[in-house]
This record gives structure tokens, C-alpha cells and sequence, in this order.
């Protein structure tokens, strides 16, 4: 689940993580945006109803403006959703300016937080999540939803199967619970199905599946020749420390790896690593943080499926993992296990990544796009796969956030 913010002349106010980046919201001046400039946009897939604009499902392969954000105050946004076999979900949810988050989109696991569930009855405008205020920050799962509050604690809804949730229970919900034993957070992220944690004293916290080892919690073998142990345990409901792992500043889920931003500008990544996505020049899945080699000066971070994105302290990208589909950028359809420049493409602000397609907010507004295009997620007005970054189809240079689900096909820009 991934989305930022690009800088804009205006007030900075508290930092947080708007899922997957270390991110500032910000305030724009008055006059400084028209009225189109501040509608919620989506385009892609929208089989669930996930772009929010009331239409019957229609597909859509340019922007289409999200029912009722017109004009909004909005200090987040999270896209969700999952990928099995050919059926590909997805939601939405939006953070007000008043603390409250909407949600709409996909309901079959309870992840809209409205009180119900229905497998058949979609959502395609936005709804008030039940009970929830004093909002700080959201995040978006395979199914599941986090919100951070004011207070430094995490309220969880939707599927449960993994414990994704951590409310110590295997048990769905629709309406938000608390996450038990978390306090002092200042930024999440969900996965596919696990959950993740940063607290404010640059320690890490995960909770949910840990097949692949995504939670990050087993012990680094002693010596460098042993083995790669097995992830243990294989799910975790509530909350668990990622031993030695300190001074991190920023984090972000794919849908079943993860990455952490430490303080100096490094980076670690930990779980599936099929593809490469961890960068440390392997295709062995590691249940534990290992550097990502190559790989210097990073400001923000984005995960897709089976890739991963990051931004630099000089505005441009680097990008590692699964390739097949064009999602590094460059030109190619070569995995890469390790970092490669993204070319083309400068004066980043911000950067979101879906399955397997990327977004980029550029200084001047405009949003660059790459990947997979099979259901117009590009916003490029075609369904044709792109290799290299191409520019969303949009009326001004106005985007200040951006977010894609890190397993899906869709994509949110404000």
C-alpha cells in the first residue's frame, strides 16, 4: 500500500507516513488551487467500485474525479486491494482534514469499517468509517486497513485470517478495534496480508503473515555461510519487535516484502524475494532485515508486488525487483536483484507504487507513470504496458499526493 506528498509552498505541518514514504502533509495558500486542483483523482480497475466516482464499474484510462472530495481538506490517502489468480480486488480510503476517514471500494472482508460485509454489494462512493477520529495517518492492506491516531496508537479493520489486524484474534472485523500493545507510533504500513509499525523511537513493530518471513522478527543466523532459517512463527497477531533493527525514519509494505529507511539514507529489506525485490543480489527470501545494496541517500520508499522504488536525497529513482511488466522504468524487461537508475525522469517529489506499476509527482505537479497498463492504471489514456515513465493524463500540474495497493491495479492522486 502506497502514497506522498510533494513539497508545495505552503505551511509544513507534523510529519507522518502516509503508508509507505516519510512524508510532511502540507497546507496550500489560499488561491493558490482551483477547484478541479482539489479533487480526489482515480483511474484504473474498477471492478469494486474503487475509483469512487459512481459509475457501474467502468474502467477508466485517464482520471475521473472521486464522488463528494471536491474541495475536501484531505491529509492522507491509502489504496488496498489483492491479486489472486486473475481476480484482482480493491478500496480506497481518504483522510479529512477533521480526523475522520472515508472508505469505499471492495467489502467483502468488512476492510470499508462501516459496520458491514457483503460479498456481492461493492461500495462506489465514498462512507464514513464508523467511529473513528483524531486521525493522523492510513494505511491500506489486501483487505485490511490501519489508521494512526493523534494519540500514537493504531486502530485496524477488515480481513483478520493472519492477524493482520493485532488485536490477538484471527477474527474479521468491520468496524475498527485497537492494535494491541502499540503506543508512541508515528507511522504505518500494510502488506497483503501483515502489518507494519514504526515508533517514534526508530524501532520497528510487525504483525500478520510471516510465510515469506515479511515480519522480519527471525534471528540473523550467527555466521555468514549458515543457512537462511525458516520464518518463525508462521503468523503473529499481535504486535512483535524487529530485533536490531534502530534508527529508522521511514517504512513501506509491498504486498509480501518490506522496507525500512534508516536515518543515514539506507536501506533494509526483509521477505519474499523471488524477484530480486530485496535488492541484496540474491532471490533467496531473507526473514530478516539485510541491506539493499547499491543504494545511498534515499529520502522515501514505495513496494509493489514483487519490485521496489526509491527516491533520492537529489530527486531522482532507483528501482529493483520483478521487471516483467516494465515497473523499473528502464527501458527493459530484465529483473533486476539489485538497484538500477530509473533514466528519464527528474525532480521527484513523491512516488507510489501498485503491483506492478509506479507513480511519480514531479516538482511542477504532473504525475509520471511505468509498468503494467491492463487496466489503464497509468492513467495514460491506453491500456498499453509501458517501459519507461509516460504522463498521466491530467487537466494541471496540481498533484500533491499520490497512492497505488502495493498488490493492485488502480492508482489515486490528489
Amino acid at each position: 500500500m502506497h502514497r506522498t506528498l510533494r513539497q508545495l509552498p505552503a505551511a509544513t505541518l507534523t510529519a507522518m507516513v502516509a503508508g509507505l514514504t516519510l512524508v510532511s502533509t502540507t497546507v496550500l495558500p489560499v488561491g493558490t488551487a482551483s477547484a478541479y486542483d482539489l479533487r480526489l483523482r482515480a483511474w484504473g480497475n474498477n471492478a469494486n467500485g474503487q475509483l469512487g466516482d459512481g459509475s457501474a464499474k467502468t474502467q477508466r484510462l485517464t482520471p475521473v474525479s472521486v464522488v463528494g472530495m471536491a474541495g475536501a481538506e484531505l491529509n492522507g490517502i491509502a489504496a488496498g486491494g489483492t491479486t489472486s489468480g486473475t481476480t484482482v480486488t480493491g478500496f480506497a480510503l481518504a483522510l479529512l482534514g477533521n480526523g475522520t476517514v472515508e472508505a469505499w471500494g471492495k467489502n467483502d472482508k468488512g476492510q470499508l469499517g462501516n459496520g458491514t460485509t457483503s460479498a456481492t454489494e461493492d461500495a462506489a462512493v465514498p462512507g464514513l468509517v464508523a467511529g473513528l477520529t483524531d486521525v493522523e495517518a492510513v494505511a491500506a492492506g489486501g483487505a485490511h486497513a490501519l489508521a494512526l491516531l493523534k494519540d500514537g496508537t493504531v486502530k485496524a479493520w477488515g480481513l483478520n485470517d493472519k492477524g493482520q489486524l493485532g488485536d490477538g484474534t484471527t477474527v474479521n472485523t468491520n468496524l475498527p478495534v485497537t492494535v494491541a500493545g502499540l503506543s508512541d507510533v508515528k507511522a504505518i504500513a500494510a502488506g497483503d496480508a501483515f502489518s507494519m509499525a514504526l515508533l517514534k523511537d526508530g524501532t520497528v513493530k510487525t504483525w500478520g503473515n510471516n510465510d515469506k518471513g515479511q515480519l522480519g522478527v527471525t534471528p540473523v543466523p550467527v555466521s555468514s555461510t549458515a543457512p537462511v532459517p525458516a520464518p518463525a512463527p508462521a503468523t503473529r497477531n499481535t504486535a512483535m519487535s524487529i530485533p536490531g533493527l534502530t534508527t529508522v525514519k521511514g517504512i513501506a509494505a509491498g504486498a509480501n516484502h518490506a522496507l525500512a529507511l534508516l536515518a543515514d539514507g539506507h536501506v533494509y529489506a526483509w521477505g519474499l524475494n523471488d524477484k530480486g525485490q530485496l535488492g541484496d543480489d540474491t532471490t533467496a527470501n531473507k526473514p530478516y532485515p539485510v541491506p539493499v545494496q547499491e543504494l545511498t541517500d534515499v529520502t522515501a520508499l514505495s513496494a509493489g508486488a514483487t519490485h521496489s522504488l526509491a527516491l533520492l536525497q537529489d530527486h531522482t529513482l532507483r528501482a529493483w525487483g520483478a521487471n516483467d511488466k516494465g515497473q523499473i522504468g528502464d527501458g527493459t524487461t530484465t529483473q533486476r536483484n539489485t538497484s538500477v537508475p530509473v533514466p528519464g525522469v527528474t525532480g521527484i517529489e513523491a512516488i507510489a507504487s501498485g503491483a506492478a506499476h509506479n507513480l511519480a509527482v514531479l516538482a511542477d505537479g504532473t504525475v509520471q507513470a511505468w509498468g503494467l497498463n491492463d487496466k489503464g492504471q497509468l492513467g495514460d489514456g491506453t491500456t498499453t504496458q509501458r517501459n519507461t515513465p509516460v504522463q498521466v493524463l491530467a487537466k494541471s500540474g496540481s498533484v500533491s499526493l499520490v497512492s497505488a495497493p502495493s498488490n493492485g491495479n488502480f492508482s489515486l492522486a490528489r
